[in-house]
C-alpha cells in the first residue's frame, strides 16, 4: 500500500510545485510508513512532481518509489494477485514488474487490463511526454484528480479541503492518458458494459473543462443477461419453505448441486484470503521499522459478528501462523457510554463461536469505544479531509466509523496488524440489501436481477476509494477478499436465485445472501450464519436516524 501523487504545472518553476506539495505531504506520508521520496521532472512545456510513500507488503525486500529510469517514472499503489508470475511477485514484489511491463509496451491499458487486484497508478513516459493514470475496474484504491485556479493539475491518493484546489474522484471507467504536448486527455475504457460510463465521463469533462477522447470504442463490451427461472430450478427453494429454520441450511447442503456451489465458493474465498495475508512480511506494524522478528498480530478483521466478517476470520485462521493472534476489531459509538451496540452484541456472540471452532487460536477482540466528543474532534481535525471530496451524511457516518475502527486503539492498546480484512462487496455480490427483497417482491426475479446488476456496476463509484483513504491514514492496508476477480467471476456467473433468495416465505437472516450463509453454516458458523444484515452506521450507532443519508453533511463542509 502506498500514497502516490503527481503535480503538473504549466510552468517550469519547480518552486511552485514544491509549494503546492506541502498541502499534501503529510497525508501522503501517513499512507506509507516504510519509505518516502519526492522527484521532479521537466518537459519542454511543463514541470512535474511525483512522490510516493510505501507500506511494504509484497516481495522479499521493499521497493522504494518513485521508480525511475532516464525516460520513465512510476508511482503505484496496489496489490497484484493475478496476471503476473507468482514466483516473480514473491521475489520482487509487483511494483517493479509492472514498471518493466509498462516500459516495454506502448499501450499501458493493454497491460493493466490483464492484471487482477486493486491498484491506482501514475506513469510518466518521458519519451512521449505522456502521463498515464487510473484505478482498477472496481475502484478499490483511491485516486483523486484536482485542479487549481492557476491551471495546476494534481493526481493524488488523498487530498485536503482547501480554497486553492478542487477535487473529484477519478472514475474507474478505464485507463487515462494525458498528452502533455497537445493537452489532450484520452480514456481507454474497460471492456464491459456500464450504463454509468457516459455520466462519469461527462462529469470529468465538465470538471476539467476539456474534451476527453475515447479509444477504442465500446462496441465489444460484455453484458449481464437474464433468463427467467424454471420450476425445476426453483424446486430446491420451494422445498425449504416448509422446513424448520434450524434445518434449512442442512437441507440445502444435502443437495449435491448446492453443495458443489458452496464448495467452489469456499475454495475461491480461501485462495483470495490466502493471497491477501500470506505474502506480507512476518513482522508487525511496530516491529518492521527496526527489522525485529516478532509473533505479534499481522492481520485484523473489521468485525461486527455478521456472516461476511465471520467467514473471513475463520478462513484467515487457516493461513495464519498458529502462534500469532488475529485481531477482531469491533467499533462502537454511544452517547450513554455503555457501548452495548448491536454490533458489539453480535460480535461477542460470534467471538465465542470462533473460540469454540478454533480454540487453539488467540482471538484478540478489540472493543473500540468512541465518545461523541472524540468523534467530533477527530472528524474536524482529520477525518473530513480524508473523506473529501465526498460529503454526504452517509459518507460522514461510514468514513468516521471506518477511520476509528482501522485506528484500532482500545485504551492504551493498539492493534499491530498491517492488513485489515473487510467484507465490502459481499452485499452487492450476494444480494444482502433490503432493496433486493423489495425488488423481488415488486418485479419478481427479473427485477431482482436488474437491481443486483445495477448495484454491482455502481460499486466502483460508491465508497471504496473513500474507505481506502480513511484506512490507509493509519498505515494499514485495506483488503477486500470478496472483490477478488475469481470470486466475482464465479458469483456473477450464477443466476440471481442461486446467490440470494430474499423471499418473504423464508425467514430474514436465511434467504438473503443464501449462498454465503450456506457456506458459513458449512464451516461451522451455525449462529453467525443466521444474523440479519445490519449496516455499519446503525450497528455501531454512529448514525443519526433522523438525518437523510444522501444529503450533504454540514460536518464535512469546509
Amino acid at each position: 500500500m502506498c500514497g502516490i501523487i503527481c503535480i503538473c504545472s504549466n510552468t517550469q518553476k519547480k518552486s511552485h510545485l514544491l509549494d503546492s506539495f506541502q498541502c499534501f505531504k503529510d497525508t501522503i506520508k501517513n499512507r506509507g510508513p516504510d519509505s518516502f521520496d519526492v522527484k521532479t521532472y521537466d518537459t519542454k512545456t511543463r514541470s512535474l512532481l511525483l512522490s510516493a510513500s510505501v507500506l511494504w507488503l509484497q516481495g522479499r525486500c521493499m521497493t522504494k518509489q518513485p521508480l525511475e529510469t532516464v525516460k520513465a517514472v512510476l508511482v503505484y499503489n496496489g496489490d497484484i494477485f493475478g496476471g503476473l508470475p507468482d514466483e516473480l511477485v514473491a521475489k520482487e514484489g509487483d511494483t517493479k514488474l509492472i514498471f518493466d511491463l509498462l516500459r516495454s509496451n506502448n499501450k499501458p491499458s493493454s497491460v493493466l487490463c490483464q492484471l487482477q487486484g486493486p491498484y491506482a497508478f501514475i506513469y510518466f513516459d518521458g519519451e512521449q511526454e505522456k502521463l498515464y493514470f487510473g484505478r482498477d475496474v472496481y475502484g478499490r484504491r483511491s485516486l483523486l484528480i484536482g485542479k487549481s485556479r492557476n491551471e495546476v493539475i494534481v493526481l493524488t491518493s488523498v487530498a485536503k479541503r482547501s480554497k486553492e484546489f478542487e477535487f473529484i474522484e477519478l472514475p474507474s471507467i478505464g485507463t487515462f492518458s494525458w498528452d502533455l504536448k497537445t493537452d489532450v486527455f484520452t480514456v481507454h475504457p474497460w471492456q464491459y458494459y456500464n450504463p454509468q460510463f457516459n455520466t462519469k465521463l461527462i462529469q470529468l469533462k465538465q470538471f476539467l473543462n476539456k474534451e476527453v477522447a475515447i479509444e477504442p470504442n465500446l462496441e465489444n463490451c460484455k453484458y449481464f443477461k437474464f433468463t427467467e427461472p424454471s420450476v425445476k430450478q426453483l424446486a430446491l427453494f420451494t422445498d425449504i419453505k416448509n422446513a424448520e429454520t434450524k434445518n434449512i441450511f442442512q437441507k440445502l447442503l444435502n443437495d449435491t448441486d448446492w453443495l458443489k456451489k458452496v464448495s467452489t465458493l469456499k475454495t475461491l474465498l480461501e485462495n483470495s484470503v490466502e493471497k491477501r495475508i500470506a505474502t506480507q512480511p512476518k513482522r508487525c506494524k511496530d516491529c518492521i521499522i527496526d527489522d525485529n522478528p516478532c509473533r505479534h498480530s499481522l492481520t485484523g478483521v473489521l468485525f461486527s459478528g455478521g456472516v461476511d466478517c465471520a467467514i473471513l476470520a475463520l478462513i484467515a485462521d487457516k493461513f495464519t501462523d498458529k502462534d500469532r493472534p488475529i485481531d477482531l476489531i469491533n467499533v462502537a459509538f454511544d452517547e450513554s457510554n455503555s457501548y452495548k451496540t448491536p454490533d458489539r452484541v453480535t460480535g461477542l456472540q460470534t467471538l465465542e463461536e470462533l473460540r469454540t471452532l478454533r480454540p487453539e487460536r488467540t482471538w484478540n477482540f478489540l472493543e473500540i469505544n468512541v465518545s461523541r466528543d472524540e468523534l467530533n474532534e477527530e472528524r474536524s481535525k482529520r477525518i473530513a479531509d480524508l473523506i473529501y471530496p465526498l460529503q454526504t451524511v452517509l459518507d460522514d457516518s461510514l468514513g468516521c466509523a471506518l477511520w476509528f475502527a482501522s485506528r484500532a486503539q482500545h485504551g492504551t492498546v493498539q492493534s499491530s496488524c498491517r492488513v485489515l480484512l473487510v467484507g465490502m462487496g459481499a452485499d452487492e455480490l450476494f444480494g444482502g440489501y433490503t432493496r433486493h427483497r423489495a425488488a423481488l417482491k415488486r418485479s419478481s426475479w427479473s427485477g431482482l436481477h436488474d437491481v443486483l446488476v445495477e448495484d454491482w456496476q455502481n460499486l466502483a463509484y460508491r465508497n471504496l476509494g473513500r474507505d481506502d483513504r480513511v484506512v490507509s491514514d493509519h498505515g494499514r492496508q485495506l483488503r477486500t477478499p470478496y472483490l477478488d476477480e475469481n470470486v466475482v467471476k464465479f458469483v456473477c456467473s450464477l443466476n440471481c436465485w442461486e446467490k440470494t433468495y430474499p423471499s418473504d416465505e423464508v425467514p430474514q437472516g436465511i434467504g438473503e445472501k443464501i449462498l454465503l450463509r450456506s457456506l458459513a453454516y458449512h464451516l461451522g458458523l451455525k449462529i453467525a450464519s443466521t444474523f440479519r444484515k445490519r449496516a455499519l452506521q446503525f450497528g455501531s450507532r454512529i448514525a443519526n436516524k433522523k438525518e437523510n443519508a444522501h444529503e450533504v453533511s454540514e460536518r464535512l463542509c469546509f
